[in-house]
């Protein structure tokens, strides 16, 4: 009884996870590239968790089928993130969302990848000394446009150069 109260409060609270991480992710304007390593996470785990559900009633076993299913979207959710229309939408399990005033400063660096590709790597620093890394495939004055828009005129942002 303990365990099923437990499993339907786990669910309730991966899929409201997953409604507001839609919310958010719903609002960006321009999107950052997908991060991997929440996907592999989430699928070795959910397979360890999978295995485990074989001996149980039918009920408890809808149950840890929806809990892993929330788990998994959250995993692939956890992966996206980019410049949104009122905040910065970082990635990863505990995806934090930033609003634009909490932006102490911003370093863009371009990026030329070895196979001849352009990245943008963006540098988001909050005012609590946090910092976010999300690398984008639009071009430098697509995202610092972007970023002028958005961005309180007090946040500065910096063009850093790598020599290569």
């Amino acid at each position: 009884m303990v365990w099923t109260i437990f499993m339907i409060a786990l669910d309730a609270v991966l899929l409201v996870g997953c409604i507001v991480s839609i919310y958010w992710q719903a609002q960006i304007v321009l999107r950052a590239h997908f991060n991997y390593w929440p996907l592999i996470l989430g699928i070795l785990l959910m397979s360890w968790g999978w295995g485990g559900s074989t001996n149980m009633d039918s009920f408890s076993r809808w149950l840890i089928i929806i809990g892993l299913s929330g788990f998994l979207l959250n995993c692939i959710q956890a992966g996206v993130g980019g410049i949104g229309e009122k905040r910065l939408v970082n990635n990863g399990f505990v995806s934090t969302v930033i609003r634009y005033d909490r932006l102490a400063g911003i370093t863009l660096v371009p990026v030329t990848l070895p196979n001849g590709k352009d990245r943008v790597v963006g540098i988001f620093i909050t005012t609590a000394q946090q910092r976010v890394q999300l690398t984008f495939s639009q071009a430098l004055p697509t995202i610092q446009g972007e970023l002028r828009k958005l961005v309180p005129g007090s946040t500065p942002i910096e063009i850093q150069n790598i020599e290569q």
